[in-house]
């Protein structure tokens, strides 16, 4: 369902035909068939449709991009390593947390950090698609402030 703004229809990426040559054997500019003419050459138009500069729309790449790719292969690399650290680290250490003092595995501590990291960043990253997503939704809707000063 479409909104008052939005179009109906997908969009035609062809390109208009181009306007026919204009006049005959005996107009001006043209010497008939196998005479040249003395003035300037320009080249024949091309016939049939001219296709759109770049890929056409069928053709565009979907999916998901390299980037995205490129940047869970660094973010399983980082875990790995975190992970190779963690446990190379196991000795017992005094952890002075919120007020008190525990004795704990420092490869213990470093996981909990990592952990507690990961959902905080996780959170942030919801909180705006939470806002992300109620603006989509009243852009849907026509209530946008965009849509408004139209």
């Amino acid at each position: 369902m479409t909104t008052p703004g939005e179009p109906t229809k997908k969009i035609d990426h062809t390109r208009p035909l181009p306007a026919p040559p204009v006049g005959g054997a005996g107009s001006p500019g043209t010497a008939g068939p196998g005479v040249t003419d003395a003035g300037p050459t320009t080249p024949a138009p091309p016939t049939g449709p001219t296709p759109p500069a770049g890929p056409a729309p069928a053709e565009r790449r979907r999916g998901v991009g390299y980037s995205t790719y490129a940047i869970t292969v660094l973010v399983l690399l980082l875990t790995i390593t975190m992970i190779v650290f963690v446990v190379q680290n196991d000795q017992r250490v005094n952890i002075w947390l919120f007020g008190s003092t525990h004795n704990m595995s420092l490869a213990g501590a470093l996981a909990a950090s990592a952990a507690a990291g990961l959902v905080i960043g996780l959170l942030i990253g919801l909180i705006t698609q939470i806002k992300v997503r109620k603006e989509l939704r009243q852009y849907r809707r026509g209530k946008h402030p965009a849509q408004q000063t139209r």
